[in-house]
């Protein structure tokens, strides 16, 4: 099963629990950490399975210009807490029957999952 969460920023949306990059952060890590901040889950972040963006989309709560690298990521724990400030439900659901929700914001996301996408983003952090 695959979690998706509804988010007060997406209006009624079915999507995927995210955020930002921080600074030295390799976007496996951003995964992770979001992922366990939004939900209350010990994450093993995976691999890439989808790439894109947004610029000022309607249904987003402000205009944005936002770029997104889907990761997928073992769940390692099972109890979900939501972080009360950006996601208000959540549900665990075979990605088939995912797919058939109206209001889901992560179709491409999904089908590249079913069909074993895997892009390769290669981080890597240069320090001085």
């Amino acid at each position: 099963k695959i979690l998706l969460i509804k988010s007060h920023k997406w209006g009624d949306a079915y999507l995927l629990p995210g955020g930002h990059v921080e600074l030295e952060e390799t976007i496996l890590e951003a995964a992770e950490r979001e992922g366990e901040e939004e939900t209350g889950l010990k994450l093993k972040p995976l691999y890439c399975i989808n790439v894109g963006e947004l610029i000022n989309d309607p249904e987003f709560h402000r205009k944005a210009h936002l770029i997104y690298f889907h990761i997928l990521c073992e769940a390692l724990t099972d109890t979900v807490q939501l972080d009360d400030r950006e996601l208000k439900d959540f549900i665990w659901i075979e990605p088939e029957n995912a797919l058939k929700l109206k209001n889901l914001r992560a179709q491409k996301t999904i089908e590249n999952y079913i069909q074993g996408v895997k892009i390769d983003i290669g981080s890597k952090i240069f320090k001085k």
